[in-house]
């Protein structure tokens, strides 16, 4: 049994699409070019590309039909259908790569935004490799960390290891 849908539901359907043809509207006449407009716009792009090629091609298939009746039973059965998955598949792969093509630009895009804080992070490490490299030069450093006596117990460490082998 199917239950009726609320009121309310045709009416938030009707107000979604208006909001987007208003959306549409507004990126369309936008001369910023901030925003790629064409990644909201391809699934209605195809239900229209759609469309016109089943339109077109059921009009080739009529007029198939005033040559003869086999011709327009060829073209009813199987050349518009088959015509139909390839250029339905065709556009599908085109649109898709299209969707591709602009998400990669949005996220190099995103990347080029985060070039600076990068720089920013990288010079914080290179100042840091900098400190670290003077703190090794100083004399007294090396007695209160033991850095260079851990050094000399590894070295005879070794040694007597190679002298035992």
């Amino acid at each position: 049994m199917v239950t009726p849908t609320p009121p309310s539901q045709p009416r938030e359907r009707l107000r979604r699409a208006l909001i987007w043809v208003v959306q549409y509207w507004r990126e369309l006449f936008n001369f910023r070019f901030d925003r790629y407009m064409i990644i909201q716009v391809l699934p209605g792009v195809y239900g229209l590309a759609l469309a016109a090629i089943a339109i077109a091609l059921t009009y080739l298939s009529v007029e198939a039909f005033f040559h003869s009746t086999w011709r327009g039973m060829f073209y009813f059965f199987f050349a518009a259908p088959l015509t139909f998955l390839v250029l339905a598949s065709t556009l599908r792969a085109l649109l898709e790569f299209y969707m591709v093509m602009f998400r990669i630009a949005e996220h190099l895009s995103e990347l080029a935004g985060m070039r600076d804080t990068v720089d920013r992070l990288s010079g914080i490490s290179d100042s840091v490799d900098e400190m670290a490299n003077l703190a090794r030069r100083i004399p007294f450093w090396r007695a209160l960390t033991g850095f260079n006596n851990e050094r000399r117990r590894g070295r005879k460490e070794r040694s007597n290891g190679d002298d035992e082998g």
